[in-house]
């Protein structure tokens, strides 16, 4: 009887276990609910950053009435201020040393989340001085 008792009040609580865990990524998604979504910069006309649910961002720039992307990674939200970007690709022929790089940045958003002021320093390249850069985003609906 204690055994199938003990057996019932184990399975019960491995139950009760899974059910009210939640997954890393079910976490990670409330936590950067409020980034996901495309914000213009609107310090830098044309320039936009697209921030996804599954945690990975790129950045955009209008040149020659064409957007590209200027540099990508991931993303994660490190407190209610800092973030941290990891940078898996960014041009060639950038002028600041992004690719393979990790940078925890600061930001702002607004109350009701549809702007937000972001700011950091990024390395120079090739012996240039670092960077030292903050934005206004807006949150957008399109990528026109």
């Amino acid at each position: 009887m204690l055994k199938k008792t003990s057996k019932i009040a184990l399975i019960f609580l491995a139950t009760l276990t899974i059910f009210s865990c939640k997954t890393v990524q079910q976490a990670n998604l409330k936590e950067i609910k409020p980034f996901v979504g495309i914000w213009n910069d609107t310090t830098n006309p044309g320039s936009k950053i697209v921030f996804k649910s599954d945690g990975s961002f790129y950045n955009l720039a209008k040149e020659g009435g064409v957007q590209i992307v200027t540099h990508s990674g991931t993303f994660k939200i490190l407190s209610n201020n800092m973030y941290v970007l990891n940078i898996s690709d960014a041009r060639a022929d950038a002028t600041y040393d992004l690719k393979g790089r990790q940078y925890a940045n600061y930001y702002t958003l607004s109350n009701d989340q549809k702007t937000m002021k972001v700011s950091g320093v990024v390395d120079g390249r090739n012996g240039r001085n670092p960077l030292k850069w903050a934005s206004d985003l807006v949150k957008v609906n399109t990528l026109d």
